[in-house]
């Protein structure tokens, strides 16, 4: 195909189809309108050979060939953005630059709250708008529509993040957790004691829990009694209950008291919590992410420190 015959607008146009897959939601993101939306799908049709998107019930889905072109159409709009489009310098006192930062609960807790409360971070123009570790989140992430992403480690072993740079942000170990009335009035946490009582339990939107393969690692076997995916609201839960669980151990110290908690001392080993901020390379020599990535990597050696 001949490079100059090519439309570049309608690159923009093929990215919003593949992520939306809807072209009244494309035209609404493109602020076009529908019909100008629809001719753009036709010319590129045209133009790839492909249907690009075809019907699928009520719904369309994209092709192979559309799927394929997903990371690299990104890639190359991202790279266009960065070198050309954007200011080649980021002041940070000065632009108002709305950085995407996909983070669970737990990161919230340990480290972004640490962000948002330095004094580096009240002299700024930025803005953090955070949205949480979901199938639908991490799909942004992959489209590039995402800054940065605070992931735990099992995350990272999918193929999709081997391109991706990453920084250890966040170490932690496990600790037991139960109300400070539970009937145990231990203060151990030992494989009976999971036995015996039911256990509260962190869900992941991807339904692989890494607290779960820890336990089944040193052959500990919980009765699961709850579960939920916002390990931020698990010490609260806890409440009245004969439920028993394990927390990252920085999460279980700050909130023991407001939460009304007991923490407990595993007596077998698990494996450390870990957790990565991750970015895609296309923004390893941008000013704007160079200073974010910094401010995430800083903020990860003051929490360590404070505990």
């Amino acid at each position: 195909m001949d490079l100059r015959r090519v439309d570049l607008n309608l690159l923009v146009v093929l990215d919003a189809l593949l992520a939306e897959c809807n072209v009244t939601r494309a035209a609404r993101r493109l602020h076009m309108s529908q019909p100008a939306t629809s001719t753009a799908l036709a010319r590129l049709r045209r133009q790839l050979e492909d249907p690009i998107l075809v019907k699928d019930g009520r719904s369309l889905r994209p092709t192979p060939r559309a799927l394929a072109l997903v990371e690299p159409l990104r890639s190359v709009l991202a790279t266009v953005e960065r070198s050309i489009l954007s200011p080649p310098e980021f002041d940070p006192a000065r632009d108002t630059r709305v950085f995407t930062v996909l983070a669970g609960d737990y990161a919230e807790v340990a480290l972004l709250r640490v962000l948002m409360k330095s004094d580096r971070y009240r002299t700024t123009a930025v803005q953090f708008d955070l949205r949480p570790v979901t199938g639908r989140g991490l799909a942004a992430f992959h489209r590039h529509d995402v800054d940065l992403a605070v992931l735990p480690e099992h995350l990272l072993e999918q193929p999709q993040f081997d391109r991706c740079g990453r920084a250890l942000v966040l170490s932690d170990r496990f600790v037991g957790a139960v109300w400070t009335g539970h009937p145990y009035r231990g203060t151990e946490l030992t494989p009976e004691v999971l036995a015996r009582y039911p256990m509260l339990s962190y869900a992941p939107h991807d339904g692989i829990s890494h607290l779960d393969r820890s336990l089944a690692r040193v052959g500990v076997h919980a009765r699961t009694g709850a579960t939920t995916a916002n390990v931020a609201v698990i010490p609260y839960a806890l409440e009245e209950t004969h439920l028993v669980t394990l927390l990252p151990e920085r999460m279980a110290s700050r909130l023991a008291g407001g939460a009304d908690i007991r923490i407990l001392e595993p007596t077998f080993p698990l494996a450390a919590v870990r957790q990565f901020a991750v970015w895609h390379e296309v923004h390893e020599s941008d000013p704007a992410h160079t200073w974010l990535r910094g401010q995430i990597v800083e903020m990860s050696g003051l929490v360590a420190r404070v505990g």
